[in-house]
């Protein structure tokens, strides 16, 4: 029997539903790493008030984002990392699921670029509150009152969100790339990417060079496009 390769909403939703339960620590390993790395930033932030120097809210919800963005834009690679690899059993798994190749496209994007990131942000911010509430060292202040917010201007947060959807997009093509020497250089690339324009990003930012910022988003959109674009066209010509 061939899968209808229409797309159906309620089929979508399963699926989404099926990939959100393959990313939870009970039935995959990676979700598990998501956990770990929560505890990160209060930990980072407490080494920090232990050798003397001034933490705040400003500091914590940067580094929160950072870590957040990095492990999202990762989860392409571990949701379906063998769909484009002849003779691998991911390849036969992800041809049984039933659903069509834009159902599962736009799952794997759901999931990358919104569930996994909000989740991540709203378990940052629970621990962050608690810790806050409990008045550890250098935690007075709740990160929603943090300075950073009232200094993230409009193109310092398009270029950001862009950088981690672009480096996101691009890992979801790397997924389908068969030869394993071109899927370590693209994914060496991305990160390059990503994090080359979060640093200009700040650089910029700091000295107020909207024109130069506006630009580079221009460019990152582009790029975001390319990916999308590069990844269903490699998708759909898979033989499944």
């Amino acid at each position: 029997m061939v899968m209808s390769q229409t797309f159906d909403i309620k089929r979508f939703g399963k699926l989404v539903w099926h990939d959100v339960r393959r990313c939870s620590p009970r039935f995959s390993a990676f979700g598990a790493m998501l956990i770990s790395i929560l505890p990160f930033t209060p930990i980072m932030t407490l080494f920090q008030s232990v050798t003397g120097e001034v933490v705040g809210a400003s500091y914590r919800l940067g580094m929160m984002t950072l870590i957040s963005v990095i492990m999202a834009s990762l989860t392409p690679l571990q949701l379906y990392a063998n769909i484009g690899r002849q003779k691998k059993r991911g390849d036969i798994y992800f041809a049984m699921l039933p659903a069509s190749k834009s159902e599962k496209y736009l799952s794997i994007l759901v999931l990358s670029l919104v569930i996994i990131p909000f989740a991540l942000m709203i378990a940052n911010f629970a621990i962050d509150s608690l810790l806050t509430a409990i008045h550890m060292p250098y935690y007075h202040i709740y990160l929603w009152q943090a300075e950073l917010l009232d200094l993230l201007s409009l193109p310092v947060f398009c270029n950001c969100l862009l950088a981690f959807v672009g480096a996101t997009l691009g890992y979801m093509f790397t997924n389908v790339v068969r030869s394993k020497g071109w899927r370590t250089i693209f994914g060496i690339f991305l990160w390059m990417w990503m994090m080359g324009f979060l640093a200009a990003t700040v650089i910029l930012g700091v000295s107020d060079n909207t024109t130069v910022l506006w630009i580079m988003a221009g460019v990152q959109v582009v790029f975001a496009a390319l990916m999308a674009f590069l990844g269903w066209n490699k998708m759909n010509k898979l033989g499944y």
